[in-house]
């Protein structure tokens, strides 16, 4: 009984003796976790520090830097300013003496890669680039440019072109900037021509002997403050949203005009910018006597235009807009006008600010509706130009029996990947489509849409060139009323671009 009683207390005792070393197991063991993530919540804290530490520094880096250039601006025009009385102060040389004036050397200028005109404070910088392509048109020879809206049906003059193989450097281009300081802030002045002129005969028909090419403005505009005056890229269009092609047309339908104007622009901040611009009009008709294309002698006001923009590191949005007079007047004298508008919204991301795998790859596109006209040329298709329908008869004095907008919608899409630093790819598709009048008689120069498809390859030999190839795929759909089903043509192009 005695050894029952000292058991029946032992086990009791030792079954809580075990409970309570078990618990202090179970303690140690969370203390250790509290401690192991005590130790990690530490080291992502501290990482998170230096991330921010990393950044705060970059910040003040980028605003030193740009302090930096701003006072370094300003200290080579104060040093040319000195250097320009000082030279003047002494005596003239024998060369001076005799007509031969050099009363400043030549200094770097404010214009990056610029020098300061001798004897004045203007900066002037000499650049542009040189451009080859040999191009294959492996269906018809639509032109330098992939005018898609040229194409033909099945025809003996479509097939004469068939297999065409040319050379073309017509958009080689001379550029000449310059900037005066002034109490208005920097008076700029922008001049660059190329030599996509006119030639007489079409494109191709350059003298025989050295394929001449004519020269033709390509911008000329100057600037005061916010003010901007002369002939530049439409205020309307949204190039910073364009594909990266070869081909100097771009995507089928894609907006892209160059025009004089008087443009106003407000920088609202780093990110937003708006602007507003009165463009020069041009009407363009095309009528049911077979014309085409046709100038209006009828402006009756500018064409006014807004844009706004909105810029960080991963995306650039921009919506614009433009308020047009589209007028006619007939063989007696009678005017018809419509007051009519357009709209562009396009955007890019850059993927790589979403995710570091992306590298510089970046995605956009526009979307286009309205009557645009002039600024979808017609080298992108669907003779465009023609945004008003004129029925004047077939026969007789051509008096207006009726009128109406052929509006636009269309879009343009593309992808850019860098396989590396030096060699990328973008590929991009258009699409164009236009509300032709039903009275418009049937002409197989009249498309009623175009699709184009490209693909390219560049590799960046060299800083200053690029090299590549790139396919073009492009269809056009004819007026219903012609018969002509759609019809497709390829062309390849290969060359390069030397920027100087």
């Amino acid at each position: 009984m005695s050894s029952a009683a000292i058991l029946a207390v032992w086990f009791p005792m030792a079954a809580h003796a075990q409970s309570v070393t078990d618990m202090q197991a179970q303690i140690d063991q969370l203390s250790a976790q509290l401690k192991a993530l005590s130790s990690k919540l530490q080291t992502v804290q501290t990482h998170e520090a230096q991330e921010r530490a990393e950044q705060a520094r970059q910040r003040a880096a980028a605003a030193q830097l740009a302090s930096r250039q701003e006072r370094d601006e300003a200290l080579v025009i104060q040093h040319n300013k000195a250097a320009q009385v000082a030279l003047q102060a002494v005596s003239p040389t024998r060369a001076e003496q005799r007509g031969v004036v050099n009363d400043q050397y030549v200094t770097k200028g404010v214009l990056p890669g610029s020098f300061l005109i001798p004897g004045t404070d203007t900066s002037i910088h000499v650049g542009g680039f040189v451009n080859l392509q040999a191009e294959y048109n492996a269906t018809q020879n639509l032109g330098p440019k992939f005018s898609i809206g040229n194409l033909l049906p099945n025809s003996p003059a479509r097939r004469a072109t068939q297999g065409d193989f040319q050379y073309n450097s017509k958009v080689s281009r001379l550029v000449v900037q310059s900037s005066t300081p002034s109490r208005f802030g920097p008076v700029t002045t922008n001049f660059a021509l190329d030599f996509y002129g006119y030639v007489a005969g079409g494109d191709y028909n350059q003298a025989l002997q050295n394929n001449s090419y004519s020269a033709r403005i390509v911008y000329a505009f100057g600037t005061i403050g916010p003010v901007t005056l002369g002939m530049l890229n439409s205020n309307f269009i949204d190039n910073n949203d364009t594909p990266e092609t070869m081909d100097f047309a771009g995507p089928a339908g894609l907006p892209a005009e160059r025009t004089e104007q008087i443009r106003y622009t407000w920088p609202v901040n780093k990110q937003n910018i708006l602007s507003f611009a009165a463009e020069n009009p041009q009407s363009g008709y095309q009528d049911t006597r077979d014309n085409i294309e046709v100038a209006s002698p009828t402006e009756p006001m500018p064409d006014f235009s807004i844009r706004y923009q909105y810029t960080n590191d991963l995306v650039h949005v921009q919506l614009s807009g433009i308020l047009r007079d589209i007028a006619y007047s007939d063989g007696f004298g009678d005017r018809t006008s419509h007051m009519t508008g357009a709209a562009i919204i396009g955007s890019t991301v850059n993927l790589g600010a979403l995710n570091k795998v992306f590298g510089k790859d970046n995605i956009g596109g526009q979307y286009w509706t309205g009557s645009i006209g002039r600024y979808i040329p017609d080298d992108f298709g669907a003779n465009v130009a023609s945004v008003l329908a004129v029925n004047n008869g077939t026969t007789g004095t051509p008096k207006t029996l009726g009128t109406k907008l052929q509006d636009d919608q269309g879009f343009t899409l593309y992808y850019q990947h860098f396989w590396m630093p030096t060699l990328r790819s973008t590929v991009a598709i258009g699409y164009n489509h236009q509300n032709l009048a039903a009275f418009l008689p049937a002409d197989t120069a009249n498309a009623v849409a175009t699709k184009t498809v490209s693909a390219n390859i560049l590799w960046r030999a060299v800083p200053s060139a690029d090299i590549g190839i790139e396919f073009l795929l492009g269809q056009k759909q004819f007026q219903k009323s012609t018969g002509v089903p759609p019809k497709n043509a390829e062309k390849i192009l290969f060359g390069g671009t030397w920027h100087f």
